[in-house]
């Protein structure tokens, strides 16, 4: 990275996962532009002095991509950027609405892309870099009742095989994290299922070989690490963060 204090956006980084990640940033010296749907980055953006904050719904995407445009001139340039939104729903192909589909579709692939449509150009003027896109070991892997989650989550994985490839030769690499159950409030769809989070850590065991959930902090050192030039010779993978359950 040339820029004396290395630069990134993370989008979807109020709560959980991306708010331990840019903290983690932070800490480690970079200047952030945080994004998200939710107020509450507004607060975290003023703990870490962020360069840019925004509330925005990655959906609506002329709003999103000005957001985007904005940040990266708050910065002055940019070496790392985060894609991680995500929208969870259960189902099988008969009980999920269209809408549902529509709205996995928007959020866990189209925003990836328009993230990547601005920050390809800008992170190449800056003489290469990174970005991860956050999917999931559920686009890894058939997982029950939760097609528009595991279609999308695979279409991610996808994108970043396909960017990685594209832009290699512009020095930037593209991962996608792929974490599996992690102990936050976005797996509340699939802890309603069995009877609650409680229900949900009795059986945990029989699905995870290491007998717990992460911890979004976890996760979080796995994505900046991804971001960061220890991670210089990795693109084009999907890195699995899920305690062994993929493993067979």
């Amino acid at each position: 990275m040339d820029a004396a204090v290395p630069r990134a956006l993370v989008v979807g980084c109020a709560t959980g996962i991306g708010a331990a990640g840019a903290r983690l940033l932070a800490e480690r010296g970079w200047r952030v532009a945080l994004l998200d749907r939710s107020p509450g980055v507004v607060t975290l953006g003023s703990e870490l002095d962020a360069a840019y904050t925004g509330v925005v719904d990655v959906t609506n995407s002329d709003a999103y991509s000005g957001h985007i445009h904005d940040a990266v001139a708050a910065l002055g340039g940019i070496e790392a950027g985060w894609s991680n939104v995500g929208v969870q729903s259960s189902g099988n192909v008969e009980q999920l609405s269209l809408r549902d589909l529509e709205q996995a579709w928007a959020v866990n692939v189209r925003s990836h892309v328009l993230l990547a449509r601005t920050l390809v150009p800008a992170l190449r003027t800056s003489g290469g870099g990174a970005l991860l896109l956050t999917s999931s070991n559920s686009g890894l892997m058939a997982e029950e009742s939760m097609v528009a989650y595991s279609v999308t989550k695979a279409a991610t994985v996808a994108l970043g095989k396909c960017l990685a490839r594209d832009h290699a030769r512009d020095k930037i690499r593209v991962n996608t994290l792929c974490p599996g159950y992690v102990d936050t409030s976005f797996n509340g769809p699939i802890w309603s299922r069995v009877g609650g989070r409680e229900a949900f850590l009795t059986q945990i065991g029989a699905t995870i070989p290491l007998g717990r959930m992460a911890t979004a902090e976890e996760i979080g050192a796995m994505a900046v690490w991804l971001l960061s030039p220890e991670a210089s010779y990795i693109t084009g993978q999907a890195v699995v963060a899920d305690g062994g359950e993929l493993v067979s």
